[in-house]
Protein backbone atom coordinates (compact mmCIF):
# COMPACT_ATOMS: atom_id res chain seq x y z
CA UNK A 1 0.00 0.00 0.00
CA UNK A 2 1.31 3.46 -0.95
CA UNK A 3 0.28 6.33 1.36
CA UNK A 4 1.04 10.02 1.05
CA UNK A 5 1.14 12.27 4.11
CA UNK A 6 -1.31 15.14 3.88
CA UNK A 7 0.54 17.34 6.37
CA UNK A 8 3.93 17.22 8.12
CA UNK A 9 6.44 19.27 10.06
CA UNK A 10 8.67 21.36 7.80
CA UNK A 11 11.69 20.14 9.77
CA UNK A 12 11.02 16.55 8.71
CA UNK A 13 10.56 17.64 5.12
CA UNK A 14 13.83 19.60 5.15
CA UNK A 15 15.88 16.87 6.77
CA UNK A 16 17.86 14.69 4.42
CA UNK A 17 17.44 11.25 5.95
CA UNK A 18 20.16 8.72 5.24
CA UNK A 19 18.96 5.14 5.15
CA UNK A 20 18.21 4.36 8.78
CA UNK A 21 16.31 1.86 10.87
CA UNK A 22 13.46 2.98 13.07
CA UNK A 23 10.89 1.11 15.14
CA UNK A 24 7.30 1.59 16.23
CA UNK A 25 7.84 2.94 19.73
CA UNK A 26 4.26 3.18 21.02
CA UNK A 27 0.75 3.00 19.65
CA UNK A 28 -2.50 4.73 20.60
CA UNK A 29 -6.00 5.10 19.18
CA UNK A 30 -5.29 8.08 16.92
CA UNK A 31 -1.51 8.08 16.73
CA UNK A 32 1.66 6.06 16.99
CA UNK A 33 5.24 7.09 17.68
CA UNK A 34 8.31 5.94 15.77
CA UNK A 35 11.88 6.18 17.12
CA UNK A 36 15.26 5.92 15.42
CA UNK A 37 17.82 3.27 16.32
CA UNK A 38 19.92 5.75 18.35
CA UNK A 39 16.89 6.56 20.51
CA UNK A 40 17.62 10.26 20.00
CA UNK A 41 14.83 11.07 17.53
CA UNK A 42 11.11 10.47 17.68
CA UNK A 43 8.23 11.31 15.34
CA UNK A 44 4.48 10.98 15.70
CA UNK A 45 2.19 9.67 12.97
CA UNK A 46 -1.40 10.71 13.51
CA UNK A 47 -4.73 11.66 12.00
CA UNK A 48 -5.55 14.34 14.57
CA UNK A 49 -4.47 17.62 12.98
CA UNK A 50 -6.00 19.78 15.70
CA UNK A 51 -2.93 18.98 17.86
CA UNK A 52 0.02 19.77 15.59
CA UNK A 53 3.34 18.90 17.23
CA UNK A 54 7.07 18.90 16.39
CA UNK A 55 8.03 15.99 14.10
CA UNK A 56 4.38 15.33 13.31
CA UNK A 57 3.25 13.38 10.24
CA UNK A 58 -0.49 13.51 9.57
CA UNK A 59 -2.53 11.18 7.38
CA UNK A 60 -6.07 11.01 6.10
CA UNK A 61 -8.26 9.09 8.55
CA UNK A 62 -8.75 6.12 6.21
CA UNK A 63 -5.02 5.88 5.44
CA UNK A 64 -4.12 6.06 9.13
CA UNK A 65 -6.61 3.33 10.03
CA UNK A 66 -5.20 0.99 7.38
CA UNK A 67 -1.60 1.63 8.37
CA UNK A 68 -2.29 1.41 12.10
CA UNK A 69 -4.05 -1.93 11.63
CA UNK A 70 -0.96 -3.54 10.10
CA UNK A 71 1.67 -2.40 12.62
CA UNK A 72 2.56 -3.38 16.16
CA UNK A 73 4.86 -1.94 18.81
CA UNK A 74 8.53 -2.80 18.11
CA UNK A 75 7.93 -3.42 14.39
CA UNK A 76 10.89 -2.22 12.33
CA UNK A 77 10.75 0.24 9.45
CA UNK A 78 13.25 2.01 7.23
CA UNK A 79 13.38 5.72 6.45
CA UNK A 80 15.11 6.58 3.18
CA UNK A 81 14.67 9.35 0.60
CA UNK A 82 11.65 10.89 2.31
CA UNK A 83 9.88 7.54 2.47
CA UNK A 84 8.91 5.41 5.46
CA UNK A 85 8.98 1.74 4.48
CA UNK A 86 6.86 -0.53 6.67
CA UNK A 87 6.44 -4.27 6.12
CA UNK A 88 3.52 -3.93 3.72
CA UNK A 89 3.23 -0.18 3.14
CA UNK A 90 5.21 2.87 2.13
CA UNK A 91 4.51 6.33 3.51
CA UNK A 92 5.67 9.26 1.37
CA UNK A 93 6.77 12.33 3.34
CA UNK A 94 5.27 14.89 1.02
CA UNK A 95 2.28 17.21 1.10
CA UNK A 96 1.58 20.44 2.99
CA UNK A 97 4.10 21.46 5.64
CA UNK A 98 3.83 23.55 8.82
CA UNK A 99 6.28 25.38 11.07
CA UNK A 100 7.05 24.51 14.69
CA UNK A 101 9.29 27.54 15.30
CA UNK A 102 8.02 30.72 16.92
CA UNK A 103 7.64 33.33 14.17
CA UNK A 104 8.74 36.23 16.34
CA UNK A 105 9.71 37.09 19.89
CA UNK A 106 9.37 40.13 22.11
CA UNK A 107 11.08 41.65 25.11
CA UNK A 108 7.89 42.86 26.72
CA UNK A 109 4.19 42.12 26.87
CA UNK A 110 1.75 45.00 26.74
CA UNK A 111 0.40 45.79 30.20
CA UNK A 112 -3.25 45.43 29.12
CA UNK A 113 -2.63 42.03 27.52
CA UNK A 114 -0.79 40.82 30.62
CA UNK A 115 -3.72 41.94 32.79
CA UNK A 116 -6.13 40.00 30.56
CA UNK A 117 -3.89 36.93 30.66
CA UNK A 118 -3.60 37.01 34.44
CA UNK A 119 -7.37 37.39 34.76
CA UNK A 120 -7.95 34.36 32.50
CA UNK A 121 -5.53 32.15 34.45
CA UNK A 122 -7.00 33.17 37.83
CA UNK A 123 -10.38 31.85 36.65
CA UNK A 124 -9.04 28.40 35.70
CA UNK A 125 -9.69 25.76 38.35
CA UNK A 126 -8.32 22.90 36.21
CA UNK A 127 -6.13 20.73 38.40
CA UNK A 128 -2.48 20.32 37.50
CA UNK A 129 -0.48 17.10 37.72
CA UNK A 130 0.89 18.26 41.07
CA UNK A 131 -2.71 18.46 42.32
CA UNK A 132 -3.20 22.19 42.69
CA UNK A 133 -5.64 24.33 40.73
CA UNK A 134 -4.00 26.30 37.94
CA UNK A 135 -5.58 29.46 39.36
CA UNK A 136 -3.26 29.24 42.40
CA UNK A 137 -0.07 29.45 40.35
CA UNK A 138 0.59 33.13 41.13
CA UNK A 139 0.65 32.57 44.90
CA UNK A 140 1.49 28.87 45.25
CA UNK A 141 4.42 27.72 47.36
CA UNK A 142 4.17 24.11 46.15
CA UNK A 143 7.56 22.51 45.53
CA UNK A 144 6.85 22.13 41.80
CA UNK A 145 6.09 25.84 41.50
CA UNK A 146 9.04 26.86 43.66
CA UNK A 147 11.27 24.85 41.32
CA UNK A 148 10.14 27.09 38.45
CA UNK A 149 11.20 30.12 40.48
CA UNK A 150 14.61 28.47 40.92
CA UNK A 151 14.88 27.99 37.15
CA UNK A 152 14.33 31.74 36.79
CA UNK A 153 17.16 32.52 39.22
CA UNK A 154 20.60 33.61 38.00
CA UNK A 155 22.57 30.93 39.84
CA UNK A 156 23.22 27.76 37.86
CA UNK A 157 23.36 25.77 41.10
CA UNK A 158 19.73 26.66 41.83
CA UNK A 159 18.71 25.88 38.27
CA UNK A 160 20.39 22.48 38.42
CA UNK A 161 18.66 21.55 41.66
CA UNK A 162 15.32 22.57 40.13
CA UNK A 163 15.93 20.43 37.05
CA UNK A 164 16.92 17.45 39.20
CA UNK A 165 13.59 17.77 40.99
CA UNK A 166 11.36 18.41 37.96
CA UNK A 167 12.65 16.09 35.21
CA UNK A 168 10.55 12.96 34.98
CA UNK A 169 8.51 13.81 38.06
CA UNK A 170 4.75 13.46 38.03
CA UNK A 171 2.11 11.41 36.22
CA UNK A 172 1.56 10.85 32.52
CA UNK A 173 3.35 10.05 29.28
CA UNK A 174 4.89 13.50 29.61
CA UNK A 175 5.39 13.96 33.38
CA UNK A 176 4.19 17.18 34.99
CA UNK A 177 7.68 18.44 35.80
CA UNK A 178 8.74 18.09 32.16
CA UNK A 179 5.68 19.97 30.91
CA UNK A 180 6.47 22.76 33.36
CA UNK A 181 10.08 22.96 32.12
CA UNK A 182 8.81 23.29 28.54
CA UNK A 183 6.48 26.07 29.70
CA UNK A 184 9.42 27.79 31.37
CA UNK A 185 11.54 27.61 28.22
CA UNK A 186 8.65 28.89 26.07
CA UNK A 187 8.22 31.88 28.39
CA UNK A 188 11.94 32.67 28.36
CA UNK A 189 11.92 32.56 24.57
CA UNK A 190 8.92 34.88 24.38
CA UNK A 191 10.67 37.41 26.62
CA UNK A 192 14.00 36.92 24.82
CA UNK A 193 15.56 35.89 28.15
CA UNK A 194 17.12 32.56 27.19
CA UNK A 195 19.79 31.31 29.56
CA UNK A 196 22.56 29.54 27.68
CA UNK A 197 24.08 27.82 30.71
CA UNK A 198 20.70 26.42 31.72
CA UNK A 199 19.98 25.21 28.20
CA UNK A 200 23.41 23.62 27.79
CA UNK A 201 23.14 21.81 31.11
CA UNK A 202 19.64 20.51 30.33
CA UNK A 203 20.58 19.39 26.83
CA UNK A 204 23.69 17.57 28.08
CA UNK A 205 21.73 15.88 30.83
CA UNK A 206 18.95 14.76 28.49
CA UNK A 207 21.31 13.29 25.88
CA UNK A 208 23.92 11.78 28.20
CA UNK A 209 21.80 10.20 30.94
CA UNK A 210 19.33 7.41 30.18
CA UNK A 211 15.94 6.87 31.78
CA UNK A 212 15.57 10.38 33.23
CA UNK A 213 12.07 10.53 31.81
CA UNK A 214 9.91 8.95 29.12
CA UNK A 215 11.13 8.83 25.52
CA UNK A 216 8.17 10.95 24.40
CA UNK A 217 8.82 13.59 27.05
CA UNK A 218 12.53 13.64 26.22
CA UNK A 219 11.60 14.33 22.59
CA UNK A 220 9.50 17.37 23.50
CA UNK A 221 12.10 18.70 25.95
CA UNK A 222 14.80 18.54 23.28
CA UNK A 223 12.45 20.18 20.76
CA UNK A 224 11.81 23.03 23.19
CA UNK A 225 15.57 23.52 23.59
CA UNK A 226 15.65 23.91 19.80
CA UNK A 227 12.85 26.50 20.08
CA UNK A 228 10.25 24.16 18.58
CA UNK A 229 6.81 23.85 20.15
CA UNK A 230 3.29 22.55 19.57
CA UNK A 231 1.15 24.79 17.39
CA UNK A 232 -1.10 25.59 20.37
CA UNK A 233 1.93 26.98 22.24
CA UNK A 234 2.97 29.08 19.25
CA UNK A 235 -0.56 30.48 19.04
CA UNK A 236 -0.48 31.38 22.74
CA UNK A 237 2.88 33.15 22.36
CA UNK A 238 1.50 35.09 19.42
CA UNK A 239 -1.68 36.03 21.30
CA UNK A 240 0.43 37.55 24.09
CA UNK A 241 2.13 40.00 21.73
CA UNK A 242 -0.74 40.72 19.32
CA UNK A 243 -3.76 42.61 20.73
CA UNK A 244 -5.88 41.36 17.83
CA UNK A 245 -5.49 37.67 18.71
CA UNK A 246 -7.98 35.71 20.81
CA UNK A 247 -6.05 35.24 24.06
CA UNK A 248 -8.69 33.29 25.98
CA UNK A 249 -9.18 30.86 23.09
CA UNK A 250 -5.41 30.33 22.86
CA UNK A 251 -5.20 29.55 26.59
CA UNK A 252 -8.05 27.05 26.46
CA UNK A 253 -6.57 25.32 23.41
CA UNK A 254 -3.32 24.71 25.32
CA UNK A 255 -5.35 23.53 28.31
CA UNK A 256 -6.89 20.73 26.20
CA UNK A 257 -3.49 19.05 25.71
CA UNK A 258 -3.42 15.64 27.39
CA UNK A 259 -4.97 14.99 30.79
CA UNK A 260 -2.89 17.52 32.76
CA UNK A 261 -0.11 18.36 30.27
CA UNK A 262 -1.74 21.61 29.16
CA UNK A 263 -2.32 22.74 32.74
CA UNK A 264 1.24 21.81 33.74
CA UNK A 265 2.67 23.67 30.74
CA UNK A 266 0.61 26.75 31.61
CA UNK A 267 1.77 26.55 35.24
CA UNK A 268 5.44 26.65 34.21
CA UNK A 269 4.80 29.25 31.52
CA UNK A 270 2.70 31.53 33.73
CA UNK A 271 4.91 31.32 36.82
CA UNK A 272 7.93 32.25 34.68
CA UNK A 273 6.16 35.25 33.14
CA UNK A 274 4.97 36.34 36.59
CA UNK A 275 8.47 35.95 38.06
CA UNK A 276 10.10 38.20 35.48
CA UNK A 277 7.19 40.63 35.69
CA UNK A 278 7.74 40.93 39.44
CA UNK A 279 11.50 41.36 39.05
CA UNK A 280 11.61 43.61 35.99
CA UNK A 281 8.08 44.85 35.35
CA UNK A 282 8.41 48.18 37.16
CA UNK A 283 12.02 49.03 36.54
CA UNK A 284 13.95 50.45 33.63
CA UNK A 285 14.21 47.11 31.79
CA UNK A 286 10.47 47.37 31.00
CA UNK A 287 9.73 43.70 30.41
CA UNK A 288 6.02 44.39 30.84
CA UNK A 289 3.98 47.49 30.21
CA UNK A 290 4.47 50.40 27.86
CA UNK A 291 5.91 53.12 30.12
Amino acid sequence: MLIEACCLDQEIYNRSFPKSWWRVHSKFGRSFNIQDETCQHLAVVSTEQSAIVPNGIYLKATDFEQLSAEINVDDCLIIQNQTLRFTNSQLLLSGKTYQTFQSRRTKKIDEAIWADYECCIRRLEKETGYQEGLNTVFTSEHRFVSAIDALCADQLSQQRQALHFLIGRGPGLTPSGDDMIIGHLAARLLLDKQNQKLQTYLRTKMTAVEDLTTDVSKHYLLCSLNQRFNQSVLNLQEALVDPNRQLQHAIHTVLKTGHTSGADFLAGFTRTLAYFNKIHGVNEKKIYGTK
